[in-house]
């Protein structure tokens, strides 16, 4: 298993945490996600939770999780999409638009294309419903459960 974090304290933070807990066939780098510190085609699956809507440049975090797959390798990733256009209103908030992980989600089409135009084969993004349960206490009264959700994203490399 490899890590990858883009600050010195988490990689050192995930290291003690495979220490303590007897882990040895791990190993954290650090990086960004959109220039992985792996070798081409050398990853069985690549999995992210809530992190690639923070990217500036997501088209660029699915070309590197493309060329560290290896053939028939997989992608796994939770994340934050768009629902549905958001209003003015949460778009001029911008406590709720940048400190809610809201301003960088994309929606479902804009996934779904990002991800065959790094050449992805069955690609599914799927947002969940029973997600607006805790997305609406991310931004009390902003009602932003119904323009966001979290969601499944997968794809193969064939």
């Amino acid at each position: 298993m490899i890590g990858v974090d883009m600050t010195p304290e988490m990689v050192s933070r995930a290291r003690n945490n495979a220490v303590k807990g007897g882990f040895t066939n791990t190993d954290f780098r650090l990086g960004e996600i959109e220039h992985l510190p792996v070798p081409d085609q050398t990853v069985d699956v690549t999995i992210s939770n809530c992190v690639i809507n923070l990217s500036p440049d997501k088209q660029q975090v699915f070309h590197e999780a493309f060329r560290v797959l290896r053939p028939g390798g997989r992608l796994a990733v939770s994340d934050v999409v768009m629902t549905a256009e958001l209003p003015l209103e949460i778009k001029n908030d911008l406590d709720v638009f940048y400190s809610g992980c809201i301003s960088g989600a994309s929606s479902v089409d804009e996934l779904k294309t990002m991800l065959t135009q790094s050449g992805f084969k069955d690609v599914v993004v799927e947002p969940k419903e029973e997600s607006g349960a805790f997305i609406k206490d991310w931004v009390p009264g902003s009602k932003v459960e119904g323009y966001i959700a979290s969601a499944v994203i997968k794809g193969v490399k064939p």
